[in-house]
């Protein structure tokens, strides 16, 4: 008998005031009630992220079927538990296309979910027990990891302070400043709640990193390390749950084959099929089955005691296709002109300890050509485009669809045999939707790529030069002083280009608005410059000779003022 339905349970992790106070729900309860929710709230951004696509994949699944009168479409016939008898034909595209729009219109202007959602979750609320025998959620039987069809005797273990990411400690490593100790029992750190066990049973599946070393069979193949893990991720935010949720479920997306394939989420297949699907094709064919793609063959005993430490048992899966995989709406894609991936674009993870806004112009066009700044930006975006024009075309009369756009990625340890989770990287960017779609020739997105790179051309040429000057004059070895000064210097603007990003109206004139930045951008950089002038030593002011004429701080800092003043008129 299965034990801790997800559907009835409370484990998910939402924001339930203004206050910021935060309560576990059950997903049917959460369907019921996104809009009076703020956000998910869960151990991390990067658990939340995982979450989320497991919602979305329910969304996807659910209305590539019925409408939000709970009307299934003409295109074909479902069965008892709901699943398509045959994929859309070719000639009916088009207009299934137009009715998955109307279909997202009117659920937005409702402002909840139809009671369709939780009538298709409970036809499958055998699928969701977290302890199961049968069907365990996200897990495979104990006999699909039985010795003989594994590299091993057994499934690598692995124990609830490891898979607690908030902890991360192995059998070999003991983790300081965790936020849990022993101070409440020797074995603390190994005890997790059902509900801790479900959220991080899905993170585990998104970010897992190689360390663990049992496959399927004797002959090796590419492991996954989680799909997430290799992601940019991307996503857009609504001033509430139900708002972020549809603003990411991109129900018309024709990439990747996804409007003529069926959907296929994971619930609605076993984990002896999962395996063997995995083992065979590398490909994914809809948005519901990728959101919900495993990493790993998890088995957790269906008679575990939740009073005792946790463990379960894992094998790895086969990594899934990276090459052009453009079915993956919420990652920037990168061009690879070496390596496993040449002549292909790959996602392209998020640079630690760099603001998001560095990086809009990979977020908000594309650059398809080898021989340019080949990347190409999130497919969410693309959706936020086709959000806006049926917004004008219904006359829903929404000005701002998002608050913004989160960001978020896992950094990792470097090492390419065991690529060890390390932390997360996380930014949100506060940005109005006309910013984001107004992409025409001298539109804002362009305004705004070319603010931001005259931006880092002052910082990383004007000061930078600047900055080796003084490394010159102090006989300093190697790149630290610089680097670390440009950083410092990217970590004093942020806030103020933030605000001005935000800040920007539709009714602004561009050039004065671009003149302000720049104009605070001037102050800012002289200020830092400056700062490092007063902190100079005798020795700098002294100098050094070149080319026969003294360079001393007080001569770099005047040329510096000088050059940037002509950057920045």
């Amino acid at each position: 008998m299965g034990r801790f339905n997800l559907l009835d349970e409370p484990w998910i992790s939402v924001v339930c005031d203004e206050k910021g106070s935060t309560k576990d729900v059950s997903m049917l309860e959460l369907f019921e009630n996104a809009a009076k929710y703020s956000e998910l709230a869960g151990d991390t951004k990067t658990q939340d992220f995982a979450v989320l696509r497991i919602l979305l994949a329910v969304l996807h699944t659910v209305f590539s079927r019925f409408d939000v009168k709970g009307n299934s479409y003409e295109y074909f016939e479902l069965g008892d538990r709901y699943i398509p008898n045959k994929s859309v034909e070719e000639c009916d595209l088009e207009n299934y296309k137009a009715d998955l729009e109307d279909t997202w219109v009117n659920i937005w202007e409702n402002g909840k979910f139809p009671n369709i959602v939780c009538e298709y979750l409970n036809k499958w609320h055998d699928r969701f027990y977290l302890f199961d025998e049968k069907y365990p959620f996200l897990q495979v039987r104990k006999d699909d990891v039985r010795s003989g069809v594994l590299s091993k005797d057994s499934p690598s273990p692995i124990s609830g302070k490891t898979i607690n990411r908030l902890i991360s400690e192995s059998e070999n490593k003991l983790s300081l400043f965790a936020s849990k100790n022993e101070a409440y029992g020797k074995r603390n750190k190994e005890i997790l709640s059902a509900s801790e066990i479900a959220r991080w049973l899905i993170t585990l599946h998104g970010y897992i990193g190689l360390s663990d070393k049992v496959i399927f069979g004797k002959a090796k193949y590419k492991a996954s390390k989680g799909w997430l893990f290799d992601l940019g991720g991307v996503y857009l935010k609504g001033s509430n749950l139900f708002e972020t949720l549809m603003l990411n479920c991109y129900l018309p997306c024709g990439t990747g084959g996804n409007l003529e394939n069926i959907q296929r989420p994971c619930w609605e297949t076993t984990g002896e099929e999962q395996i063997n699907f995995y083992l065979k094709d590398n490909n994914i064919y809809s948005l519901a089955e990728l959101y919900t793609v495993w990493s790993r063959a998890v088995y957790i005993d269906p008679d575990f005691d939740i009073n005792e430490p946790f463990s379960c048992r894992i094998v790895k899966l086969p990594e899934i296709n990276h090459k052009n995989n453009f079915l993956e709406p919420m990652t920037i894609y990168s061009y690879n002109k070496n390596g496993d991936n040449k002549d292909s674009f790959t996602p392209k993870k998020h640079i630690q300890n760099q603001s998001l806004w560095r990086s809009f112009g990979m977020i908000t066009k594309n650059s398809l050509t080898s021989d340019t700044l080949s990347y190409r930006c999130p497919g969410i975006i693309d959706w936020l485009n086709e959000i806006t024009c049926i917004s004008r075309r219904e006359k829903l009369g929404i000005n701002n669809f998002i608050q913004g756009i989160v960001s978020v990625s896992m950094a990792d340890d470097g090492n390419a045999t065991s690529w060890v989770p390390t932390d997360e990287i996380v930014d949100f960017l506060s940005i109005k939707d006309f910013v984001l779609t107004d992409v025409k020739a001298g539109g804002w997105t362009n305004i705004i790529n070319d603010v931001i790179d005259h931006t880092k051309k002052v910082v990383e040429f004007t000061y930078k030069n600047y900055l080796k000057d003084i490394k010159d004059i102090r006989r300093l070895n190697g790149d630290s002083f610089v680097s670390q000064n440009i950083e410092q210097v990217y970590f004093v603007i942020d806030k103020s280009f933030r605000q001005w990003l935000s800040g920007i109206d539709v009714a602004d004139d561009q050039a004065l608005k671009a003149g302000e930045w720049y104009s605070k951008l001037k102050k800012l950089l002289y200020h830092e410059a400056k700062r490092i002038y007063e902190s100079g030593s005798n020795r700098d002011f002294i100098g050094i000779v070149e080319n026969e004429q003294i360079k001393n701080i007080a001569t770099v800092f005047n040329r510096f003022a000088y050059f940037l003043n002509n950057d920045l008129k």
